[in-house]
């Protein structure tokens, strides 16, 4: 019996590691991701590779802070109507990054009032697009991507394109390996994947 209970006691400490490396994968790939983009960007506008020590150099700041950045989420490569959870979490954890770093973003999902449900809290963020607070966007540049799914991992390609032209102003890649934390993330059971345009947003 008490070699049981040390079996069972080895095997839970042996896999508390793998299961905190599952958990960060998708943080790690937007990280990788975001660093990419972050080099090409800062030798484009700055001259100069950027200083990842701490929060970066002090000048290095002053030149994402020029940027001002609109998120969107990434889609599937074999059908550009189709997102899923894994998909909308990543561009969260990019746009976390280089918010961090100093770029600006703009939210594009903000409602013009907040919202009261007993269920769910006070929310401001909206996907109706009656309630947006403005369907005007003003970026310099919008976070797009695409991504493909194998048996093993899902694939993601992150894009900044300039508004105005179309232009591709940074590129990163990267891999989330398929595990059973993310599995679920591979699919959206409260709804069907397809995506329905609902509004025709004017790019200045």
């Amino acid at each position: 019996m008490q070699r049981l209970f040390t079996t069972i006691f080895l095997f839970c400490i042996l896999s508390l590691p793998a299961v905190a490396w599952a958990a960060g994968n998708v943080p790690k790939a937007a990280d990788d991701i975001a660093k990419q983009m972050d080099r090409q960007l800062m030798l484009r506008f700055g001259g100069k590779s950027p200083s990842w020590t701490g929060s970066g150099s002090q000048e290095d700041r002053a030149i994402r802070s020029r940027l001002t950045i609109m998120a969107t989420v990434p889609v599937n490569l074999n059908n550009l109507d189709v997102s899923c959870p894994l998909a909308r979490q990543m561009a969260e954890e990019v746009s976390r990054w280089m918010v961090n770093a100093g770029y600006q973003f703009e939210e594009l999902r903000k409602g013009k009032d907040i919202f009261f449900s007993r269920p769910t809290g006070e929310t401001l963020l909206t996907r109706n697009t009656r309630l947006l607070a403005t369907r005007q966007v003003s970026s310099e540049a919008i976070l797009v991507g695409t991504y493909v799914i194998t048996p093993d991992q899902v694939r993601f390609s992150i894009r900044l394109l300039h508004t105005p032209t179309n232009d591709v102003l940074a590129m990163g890649t990267s891999t989330v390996p398929i595990t059973d934390d993310v599995r679920p993330l591979l699919t959206d059971n409260q709804r069907s994947n397809i995506i329905a345009p609902s509004i025709r947003t004017r790019l200045q």
